[in-house]
């Protein structure tokens, strides 16, 4: 029995240390998402950065927050990754040329917003179907329609049915 002592008493130690361990990981884990939504897409960096974490630029704007909990066999480190918005380009299309083939015809159905011009997967998924196109929010009406920014469009619009968009 007494050689075995040791053994239990990790055993019984093992939950204790692994709940200590859970606990630093959540709260730098809290940190670092934390932090890194606060500043993705922003212009500039925003908010007080906690001494427990440290902060490096990648690249064009883009950065690695890293945050560390713990000492000795708790230590928990957590990194995250975010980027600030890009600079502006002024990018016009003065040409209309536009990056995809406006399709045919449209369906009934409006394009997800995880696709919304459907042309990553949403109008191939369509056609297995038999439907036609998606409709992109920029079509869903007339509103939105004079809404938009032809610039921003992937394919040409102008023929949809709501007349000359006045930045056309």
């Amino acid at each position: 029995m007494g050689a075995s002592t040791p053994m239990i008493m990790q055993a019984s130690l093992a939950p204790v240390i692994a709940q200590k361990r859970a606990d630093n990981f959540g709260e730098a884990e809290a940190l670092a998402v934390s932090y890194s939504a606060k500043n993705e897409g922003q212009v500039d960096i925003i908010g007080q950065l906690s001494d427990k974490c440290e902060l490096t630029e990648n690249e064009s704007k883009a950065y690695i927050i890293k945050c560390t909990v713990g000492q000795g066999q708790f230590i928990q480190h957590v990194s995250r990754s975010f980027r600030l918005a890009p600079e502006n380009t002024g990018y016009t299309n003065p040409n209309r040329e536009f990056a995809f083939e406006a399709p045919l015809e449209f369906s009934h159905v409006q394009c997800l917003p995880t696709d919304p011009w459907g042309v990553i997967w949403y109008n191939d998924h369509l056609a297995a179907g038999h439907m036609d196109a998606c409709i992109p929010a920029a079509g869903w009406s007339q509103e939105n329609y004079f809404a938009s920014n032809p610039d921003d469009w992937l394919f040409d619009l102008s023929d949809f049915g709501f007349g000359q968009h006045p930045d056309y």
